[in-house]
């Protein structure tokens, strides 16, 4: 048994990044709760400022002391 399930599927998607970017570009992510990712440091500022899940690896740097956010992606 799985945790998550994929239920937005298309035959033309090739892999699991193109499911996901193709989701949120029809779904836009307006999340109310944040929360903080706090496997990579990242400073962004006085509390109570994070760097939040969706904000790896989206093309933006967000850490205020280094680009750590966008680094292997």
């Amino acid at each position: 048994m799985c945790q998550y399930e994929i239920i937005y599927y298309h035959s033309n998607h090739s892999s699991l990044y193109e499911i996901i970017r193709d989701y949120y570009l029809l779904y836009e992510y307006n999340s109310t709760n944040f929360t903080c990712y706090t496997h990579l440091q990242c400073n962004r500022g006085p509390f109570p400022a994070c760097l939040d899940w969706s904000e790896i690896c989206d093309g933006q740097v967000h850490c205020l002391d280094g680009d750590f956010d966008e680094e292997h992606c």
